[in-house]
Parts: structure tokens; sequence; C-alpha cells
């Protein structure tokens, strides 16, 4: 359901900053939009004759809305649309695009965690935001993203999944799961080790898991021989 124009962790730049999409005809819906996105999204033509742009934030780290001024400017002034921000904690959002110059005018900002989506393109989507136990000094999210045919889950930055949600991957309530997934492990991350995912999720669950927001210790084979997925970079061909 989800393709990414970046799949890596904040320092682990080689492989963009991670940033999941659905597009469909003239419809983008993107989650993040860290420092490198914005190129990727040019170099990959993801852009071009867009008309309905939303763009789903889970928290305000720079590998996470680094970006997000440029896209924002880009389809206001080049593309002649009013792209649509998604985040709860809007307050902190809307002070951090004043300071680099993004007035209201130029996007719409939806702040409710329960948000009903309805395109032409994309159909009917529900959009739940859930706070994630990432770092205490910002508010962070992880999404619940419902459409017509599939449930999905997005950790955004997370090192831990709430028993809801394992419980709804368990009854198969979500089909997909998206975890932040790192090879660094060690007390206080604020990432999930690829031991503690192994240890969250039992064997029998773990085709539904696609591990994202990888660092530069993360080993893809060990997470395949355990039964994980590894999201892939997308390219234009």
């Amino acid at each position: 359901m989800l393709n990414f124009v970046g799949i890596g962790s904040a320092f682990n730049t080689k492989l963009g900053n991670t940033s999941a999409f659905i597009k469909e005809k003239d419809t983008l819906l993107l989650i993040d939009c860290g420092g490198t996105v914005f190129d990727r999204l040019l170099e990959n033509g993801l852009l071009q004759n867009i008309k309905n742009l939303y763009i789903l934030i889970t928290h305000t780290h720079p590998d996470h809305i680094g970006s997000l001024g440029d896209l924002i400017f880009y389809t206001y002034f080049i593309l002649k649309r009013k792209p649509t921000v998604l985040f709860p904690a809007n307050t902190l959002l809307t002070s951090f695009l004043q300071c680099i110059g993004i007035t209201d005018e130029m996007y719409n900002i939806e702040k409710e965690v329960h948000v009903a989506l309805s395109d032409s393109n994309l159909g009917e989507l529900n959009i739940t935001y859930k706070a994630a136990s990432h770092v205490e000094a910002i508010p962070a999210y992880s999404i619940i993203l419902k459409s017509n045919s599939s449930t999905i889950y997005y950790s955004g930055d997370s090192n831990k999944i709430d028993d809801s949600i394992f419980e709804m991957l368990r009854n198969d309530s979500i089909q997909r799961l998206y975890q932040d997934t790192c090879g660094a492990d060690y007390e206080g991350n604020y990432h999930m080790s690829l031991r503690k995912l192994s240890e969250t999720i039992p064997p029998e669950l773990r085709h539904k898991v696609y591990c994202m927001h990888l660092d530069s210790y993360f080993n893809e084979g060990l997470a395949r021989e355990a039964g994980f997925n590894v999201v892939q970079l997308y390219w234009h061909c």
C-alpha cells in the first residue's frame, strides 16, 4: 500500500529520510517530509500535475519536517495549489512554518486526531493519530490509516508497539505494520531495535511487519531471516 522515497534514520542519509507515500492520478498523500524528501519527490517526478496534496506529519524532528517548507512553497507557487497538512500539535507546527516564512494562506491545516478524508482518487480514508513512545521534548505520533480495502499502522519514530496495536495486528484488524527499526541496541534507545521487535512480534505475525527508518547498523539479512519484511526505496523508471 505504501511506497517510500526514503527509508533511512536521521543520520543514515544515503537511504534518505524515511517518508512514505500513496499516489493515485493527480493526488499525493505523503507521510513526513524530512530534509532529503523534497528533492527525491522532484527527482522521481512525483509532484508532476499534482492537484491534491495531503501531508501527514508524525513529529517535528528535522528528518521528518526538514523540507516541509520547500514542499509547501513549491505546491503554492509552482503548482498553484494549497496542500493540506495533518498534525495534531498544530500550534507547534504552525509556529515553525511561520519562522521560515510560510503564511497561513499557503496551506490548510488539520489538527484533529481522527480525520475522515474523502478524495476522488484515494477514495474514503480514515486517519487516526496515536501518541507514540519517542522523546519527551516534543509530541510524536503514530498513524492508523484505514481505506476501503485495508488498514495499516505507521509507527513514526517509536520504541514501543502499543498493546492495542498488537491486538489489532493479531486479529487482522491491521494488515500491515510499518515499524521504526534499528540495529543499534542500548538502554534508553528512542527507536525500536531489531532485537526488541523480535521479542515483541511472534513469528506467525512477522510477515505483516515492515521495517523502516533503518540506521547504519541495521542488518537486512537478519531481519528477513527472522521473518520480517524490509521496505525498499521507490525509483521512478
